[in-house]
């Protein structure tokens, strides 16, 4: 709940900001993050089409996503549930990246930032794919995370133990705000 209050603050805050910063809103119903991981007797994925966010342009850009583990689905509700009891999402509802260390190059983009997963912060620099064209801007990317590093315990199915890193896909479209 703190969180989740904290990342609103940021939003509010930033709609007061200075005038000449370009400021744009995550497109939710365009936008998703995507997990996939493996044990050694199946792979899945997940996907959250529910994302939040703001991205905001000037001498010092910054970005805030925000997405709920509850959101996630891998198209089996079983499996989803066991993953909401896993990452303990009663506790640690969301997991957040915020970055205000941004390189913008032609067509890519360096968010080097802080991953808050499980009620833990890990530094985490992402690299991407960055296109703005009019009202739209898209940063599309993907990257590795090591589970354990936020305090995860790793299930296991048949006496062994799901593998430690997961993929993260994502493709994160914003819209200009007035």
């Amino acid at each position: 709940m703190y969180k989740t209050f904290f990342f609103l603050i940021f939003i509010s805050i930033s709609s007061l900001s200075a005038q000449n910063e370009n400021k744009w809103m995550l497109d939710g119903e365009k936008s998703l993050i995507e997990y996939s991981a493996k044990h050694l007797l199946h792979a899945w994925s997940g996907v959250n089409n529910d994302v939040k966010g703001v991205f905001l342009e000037d001498s010092k850009s910054k970005i805030a996503i925000s997405a709920n583990i509850a959101d996630f689905d891998s198209g089996i509700s079983n499996r989803d549930s066991n993953a909401i009891r896993v990452l303990n999402a009663l506790n640690f509802p969301n997991v957040k990246f915020f970055s205000d260390d941004i390189l913008i190059s032609s067509d890519s983009i360096e968010l080097s930032g802080e991953l808050d997963f499980h009620g833990k912060k890990v530094d985490k620099i992402v690299n991407a794919y960055f296109n703005k064209k009019n009202d739209t801007l898209t940063i599309e990317g993907k990257f590795p995370i090591i589970l354990t590093d936020f305090d995860i315990k790793l299930p296991s199915l048949m006496l062994v133990k799901m593998d430690d890193f997961a993929k993260i896909n994502f493709k994160l479209i914003f819209i200009k705000a007035n």
